[in-house]
């Protein structure tokens, strides 16, 4: 025959180990940060070359633009073309990486592409290692001036 003490140790065992998991999960929640606005701009040469970004908003950084990978789809079409990039920044203060997937349209100038598209913060080192956000792009492909300009606006956090 069971004796009572066994369950009510069993019962406040249970409820001790659902009071800790609770607890847990409340302070990974406050730890995290508030989404905040961010602008990176960023410019760099046609083709394989380093370009160069600065951020303004959640934080401010500067430095190397590195395109680690470039896929490009949707080929042939009358509207443009599909790129999809994987771009890490290697600022002062730490580095991140994201995706982007953007759609490169014709213009009424034949050398330039108007660009939209959405970015998603993968990963990040330095002051960076719990970003986390995600937004929009605008900019051009210019092959005159031989220049890509385009301005990534979003929200971030640090989880």
């Amino acid at each position: 025959m069971r004796t009572a003490l066994p369950y009510v140790i069993r019962i406040a065992l249970s409820v001790a180990v659902a009071a800790s998991v609770m607890l847990l999960g409340l302070s990974g929640a406050a730890v995290a940060s508030e989404q905040l606005p961010i602008v990176i701009s960023t410019q760099k040469p046609l083709g394989p070359a380093l370009g160069t970004f600065s951020t303004a908003g959640a934080f401010v950084d500067s430095g190397t633009l590195v395109t680690e990978k470039r896929n490009v789809s949707a080929l042939p079409s009358p509207f443009g073309v599909v790129t999809h990039l994987v771009l890490r920044f290697d600022g002062q203060l730490g580095s991140f990486t994201m995706r982007a997937q953007i759609i490169e349209t014709v213009t009424d100038n034949p050398d330039v592409f108007a660009d939209t598209g959405v970015w998603v913060i993968l990963n990040g080192t330095g002051a960076y290692a719990d970003l986390q956000g995600t937004g929009d792009m605008e900019g051009t492909v210019d092959d005159a001036t031989n220049l890509i300009t385009r301005i990534y606006t979003g929200l971030v956090h640090f989880r």
